[in-house]
């Protein structure tokens, strides 16, 4: 008997129905959203066919591979339960409009408008060139999907996050607890990078729309943008 694969559509739809009924009776999901678009990105943006800092990683990702894009079509959207207890994230986005496929994808810590390090990869591979780059076994595997318009989903399982030895400068150590904080208090974006725009193309803040900030003690963390 062959196996029946949800569609996009009607996963997110078992997402959006079920976050607020188990919100309601325990109050320990966090439902979040989010619009991946170019104006997020955390590095300057690639509009022209231009050598990247994972060239030599990527070896179809070369200049002369790449097609130029204005990102005006670039876009996608993304929802994503956090349960408390359990400490694991579901989600689900899609994505349309890219320069091309995506080659890597990725959870990272930070507020909005803030730079910050890779907590959990989604496809592809963590950043071959910085200590930062750390995290579990990718969610989807070694290969995103293809194409410049694709779907991305599953279940991202919170683990202690640790530096590798001598990367404390550049790497900040957290346990699933503190990542359950940051994923509630609006502190985690999504991030796809691309052959154009090898640092990435598209980002989306993960916005809580159940609020737990006084449970999470998110007035403890820094202020937005740092």
């Amino acid at each position: 008997m062959s196996r029946q694969r949800l569609s996009p559509a009607l996963l997110l739809s078992i997402l959006g129905l079920l976050a607020p009924s188990l919100a309601g009776a325990q109050e320990t999901t966090v439902s979040m959203e989010g619009t991946l678009s170019p104006a997020q990105a955390r590095a300057p943006l690639n509009y022209t066919p231009t050598s990247g800092p994972l060239e030599s990683f990527f070896p179809n990702c070369a200049a002369s591979n790449q097609t130029a894009s204005d990102l005006s079509a670039a876009t996608g959207a993304l929802q994503a339960v956090l349960d408390t207890d359990r400490q694991v994230v579901h989600f689900s986005l899609t994505y349309s409009g890219l320069s091309g496929a995506p080659i890597m994808a990725h959870f990272h810590n930070g507020a909005p408008g803030a730079n910050g390090p890779v907590l959990q990869t989604i496809c592809g591979n963590p950043p071959p060139t910085s200590a930062i780059g750390v995290s579990a076994p990718a969610i989807m595997g070694g290969n995103c999907p293809a194409g410049a318009n694709g779907v991305m989903a599953g279940m991202w399982e919170l683990v202690d996050h640790t530096c590798p030895s001598g990367s404390e400068d550049s790497c900040t150590a957290r346990t699933a607890g503190e990542q359950v904080q940051q994923l509630a208090c609006g502190n985690i974006y999504l991030n796809i990078h691309t052959c154009l725009n090898q640092p990435g193309e598209v980002a989306a803040q993960l916005i809580p729309t159940t609020w737990l900030g006084e449970a999470q003690d998110c007035n403890t963390l820094p202020p937005k943008g740092q």
